[in-house]
């Protein structure tokens, strides 16, 4: 009897390890195709990301020259008005005459009387080009290169008012200029001039005139002139 149980139990184990083995085939191919899949898988993923991270770094650079133009615009903006500006500001200031494009000359203007004479100061554009002149000149009387006395006080009578010279145009300013002797000579210190010297407005070069017609006063606490704006044409009737 033992001996049997042995002889018919052998091909009982020789049966099930021949049923095993293609199953373990089977699932080694399974295992190994799933394997590949997993591969492709993580391979595929990989792969979408960098499309999406390309397109996002394509679309930032993208942006960035755009806000870089908006900044270039916006500073070429700033300095054409800036220049504009400044193209402005510098032609207003050419307007104005200068005194080397001006010529100064004294005529009788309206005479003399009651102690005191009135000529005309005339400041004529010698230059080749439209400018203007507005309000009080500077006058002094001058003897030996030396100033006498105080330089013309200012005669409100005149509104000032821009004057626009054409070449060759003039403007006038009457001058009042009290005779030496109505003042007592130790106020006055009589002293004859041989210059009248006048700074066009705004201006700081002058323009001698010479003249022996006047005697002005060298003290110079003692005013002896005057000066009103100028007006448009050289005063003549």
């Amino acid at each position: 009897m033992s001996h049997r149980s042995s002889i018919s139990a052998q091909p009982a184990g020789t049966r099930s390890a021949a049923a095993v083995r293609p199953i373990l085939t089977r699932a080694c191919a399974v295992i190994a195709a799933c394997a590949m899949l997993a591969g492709t898988a993580a391979c595929g993923g990989t792969s979408g990301a960098s499309p999406s991270n390309t397109a996002s770094t394509t679309e930032s650079s993208s942006a960035s020259p755009s806000a870089s133009e908006s900044s270039a615009s916006s500073s070429s903006d700033e300095t054409a008005s800036a220049s504009q500006s400044a193209s402005a500001s510098a032609a207003a200031a050419s307007s104005t005459c200068a005194a080397s494009s001006l010529s100064a000359t004294l005529t009788q203007g309206d005479g003399g009387g009651a102690g005191s004479s009135y000529p005309y100061l005339v400041l004529t554009n010698t230059g080749s080009a439209d400018c203007t002149v507005y309000g009080y000149p500077g006058v002094s009387l001058r003897a030996g290169g030396q100033q006498i006395g105080a330089a013309a006080e200012r005669d409100d009578s005149v509104t000032p008012t821009t004057i626009t010279l054409k070449p060759g145009d003039s403007a006038h300013s009457q001058l009042r200029i009290t005779n030496a002797g109505a003042f007592d000579e130790s106020a006055c210190g009589p002293t004859q001039a041989d210059e009248i010297l006048v700074y066009p407005p705004d201006q700081t070069d002058s323009l001698p005139i010479t003249t022996s017609d006047y005697t002005g006063c060298s003290v110079a606490d003692t005013p002896i002139m005057t000066v009103r704006a100028l007006e448009p044409g050289d005063g003549a009737q």
